[in-house]
């Protein structure tokens, strides 16, 4: 019986930290410089190509309140 105690316990003196070990979170990572400039790289490409989406969106809206206009003025004719 006191061979089953003591094998009892060293049982819990082993399982207990690999349970407390494995249920603990490792935090936040922070980025790392190349990370970094990975991801302003990436905001720069997408700034550049949205710029001329952009910018043909605008000319489109222009060019219908334009047309529109004209439409407008000559049904009141």
């Amino acid at each position: 019986m006191k061979r089953f105690a003591i094998y009892a316990v060293l049982l819990l003196l082993i399982i207990c930290p690999l349970i407390s070990a494995c249920s603990k979170k490792d935090g936040e990572e922070t980025k790392g410089a190349i990370d970094e400039m990975t991801d302003h790289a990436a905001e720069v490409a997408v700034e550049k190509i949205r710029t001329p989406i952009k910018q043909a969106e605008a000319a489109r809206k222009l060019e219908e309140e334009r047309v529109k206009k004209a439409d407008e003025a000559l049904e009141d004719e």
